[in-house]
């Protein structure tokens, strides 16, 4: 377990660090390539897992770092996230609640805006999911969704597929709403 501390004290770090690039002066020089959001929601187990489960609660909060712009393409960001994905064990079942901490590092294509303003997006890759008990497992996850400017942030929201390579394999969605600082 303390390896899922380390890796969250050192998230909170690179969402310090964002804080301290957010101020005027250094947001300017930044040109807003850092960005970091947190997300809740909900978690909904899918396959085997499902006939277990009920859906829970979900959080997460990433730091984001655009890696180039194209005008008439979007952008590509890298965002490293931790997530809390929390189920409910169902009532005839005697096991504790399912619970994964996952530490995710993606790849974010973000689309140009609509007429709307919405910024459509695609996203994905690997991760390492620690269980409420028992050894981490490495995954994967894909997702979309949109970004809504509202100076002088977003609201984000999406969905993702999350799959751990246990046997058998453990997939759950996560449906979330959060809000994106950049």
């Amino acid at each position: 377990m303390s390896t899922v501390r380390d890796h969250l004290i050192g998230l909170l770090a690179l969402i310090v660090a964002g804080v301290g690039a957010a101020t005027p002066a250094a947001a300017q020089a930044s040109a807003s390539r850092l960005t970091y959001s947190f997300h809740v929601g909900s978690a909904h187990p899918l396959g085997t897992m499902d006939s277990l489960n009920d859906a829970n609660i979900h959080a997460d909060v990433d730091v984001g770092y655009r890696l180039n712009f194209l005008p008439t393409k979007g952008y590509f960001n890298l965002k490293l996230y931790v997530g809390l994905n929390q189920f409910t064990a169902e009532p005839f079942v005697p096991t504790a609640h399912p619970r994964w901490v996952n530490l995710s590092a993606n790849v974010q294509w973000v689309f140009p805006p609509t007429p709307s303003g919405l910024r459509p997006y695609l996203q994905a890759g690997p991760g390492r999911y620690w269980p409420k008990s028992g050894p981490s497992q490495n995954g994967f996850n894909v997702g979309l969704g949109a970004q809504g400017p509202i100076a002088p942030f977003s609201l984000e929201f999406g969905i993702d597929i999350h799959q751990i390579q246990t046997k058998p394999v453990t997939r759950f969605a996560t449906v979330q709403l959060g809000v994106l600082f950049h």
